[in-house]
């Protein structure tokens, strides 16, 4: 009976694993090998051991019977650490991961087919992305793109799977492509949406937000002027509170104002309060020993800082009061950090107040 017992729970545990993802410890030249050998291409998991998603996706996804079927039918599959395996190191260089986890379809030449970025926790959305992923291969549609393929239809598919592959370098290439062939006629069209409403592709002072700016018109008719405002609006917020926090230059500042001024969108008032903070700060940031210039920048933060909600106001309160504090004089130090008391204790954002409480247990401590 015991002997039974045994063989049962043995055959259990052979059909678990082989029922889910078969994830084999091989190199990446063994995984081709293998592969070709085998008429399939390579899947490879790239994870590091920070990232939360990839340890929900090897947890709770990949043991799916149904996708690991699926999987171990189609590929040959392999999983490397970016931060500590020599295979992991050289794929992320390579294709220029950015995010975890990123999952690569490979041929057996090494070459890639598509890849998708990110996570999910069902395991049958997840076999879709990569049936999707098998049928639609950026390496055919690059190598038609790279034989001079400039089809409109053509360049629109290549550029949304591109999206999806979050291949963003290529994308902008291909989209600048394609705003060659279309009329500008069609342009404002909604087939094109895509492209306008994507942060990467058209921040503000972009080709396709200035063209969306000198044809406001059309694209109000085509998606409705609420929808347009409400994506320049998002695209105004971010250029400006990049530029306040010295991720952009500021350039482009006079350009943003001028296309900003004759929309009227529910956070306006805010980014007008954005719009003069920024040039303050360019001023101070040209002359930063000049006290009166740093004086305006730390009179606005004082009179609208309370005013703004801590969630919109995390974003850059840590590098425009250190530039002040940093570069003013004692007496505007010492307001600086009266700014910080008083946020602390009354913004209802944790992750503003987790970092004003350290920044002041540390002055208290460095007093002491």
């Amino acid at each position: 009976m015991k002997k039974i017992l045994l063989i049962y729970v043995g055959i259990l545990c052979s059909a678990l694993v082989f029922g889910q993802t078969n994830f084999q410890k091989l190199t990446l030249n063994e995984a081709c090998e293998k592969a070709k050998a085998e008429g399939k291409m390579v899947f490879v998991d790239l994870y590091t051991s920070w990232c939360g998603p990839c340890k929900v996706m090897a947890a709770d996804v990949f043991p799916n019977v149904q996708l690991g079927e699926f999987m171990n039918k189609h590929f040959v599959c392999v999983k490397y650490d970016t931060g500590a395996e020599e295979d992991g190191k050289v794929l992320a260089q390579k294709f220029n991961v950015q995010a975890y986890p990123t999952f690569l379809l490979l041929n057996t030449a090494q070459g890639l087919e598509n890849q998708i970025v990110g996570a999910t926790i069902d395991p049958s959305e997840f076999k879709k992305m990569v049936e999707e992923a098998m049928s639609a291969s950026i390496a055919s549609l690059g190598k038609q793109y790279a034989e001079g393929n400039r089809d409109a239809s053509f360049l629109t598919n290549y550029l949304q799977e591109l999206l999806k592959a979050q291949m963003i370098a290529e994308a902008q290439e291909v989209r600048a492509e394609l705003f060659k062939v279309v009329p500008d006629a069609q342009k404002s069209n909604r087939e094109y949406w895509y492209i306008y409403d994507n942060q990467v592709l058209s921040p503000i002072c972009s080709e396709p937000m200035d063209f969306l700016f000198a044809h406001f018109d059309q694209f109000r008719e085509s998606m409705s002027e609420e929808k347009v405002l409400e994506r320049i609006s998002m695209a105004f917020e971010i250029k400006l509170r990049d530029m306040i926090r010295g991720r952009e230059k500021m350039d482009d500042l006079d350009k943003v104002i001028k296309q900003m001024k004759p929309h009227h969108f529910n956070s306006r008032s805010r980014l007008d309060v954005y719009a003069s903070l920024a040039q303050a700060l360019r001023a101070a940031w040209a002359d930063n020993k000049n006290k009166e210039k740093i004086e305006k920048v730390l009179v606005l933060c004082e009179k609208e800082f309370p005013k703004i909600d801590g969630e919109d106001l995390v974003w850059f309160y840590f590098p425009v009061t250190i530039f002040i504090a940093g570069s003013g004089t004692e007496e505007q130090y010492a307001r600086v950090v009266k700014l910080h008391e008083y946020t602390y204790e009354h913004t209802g954002h944790q992750p503003l107040q987790i970092g004003l409480g350290n920044m002041l247990n540390a002055r208290e401590q460095k007093q002491n």
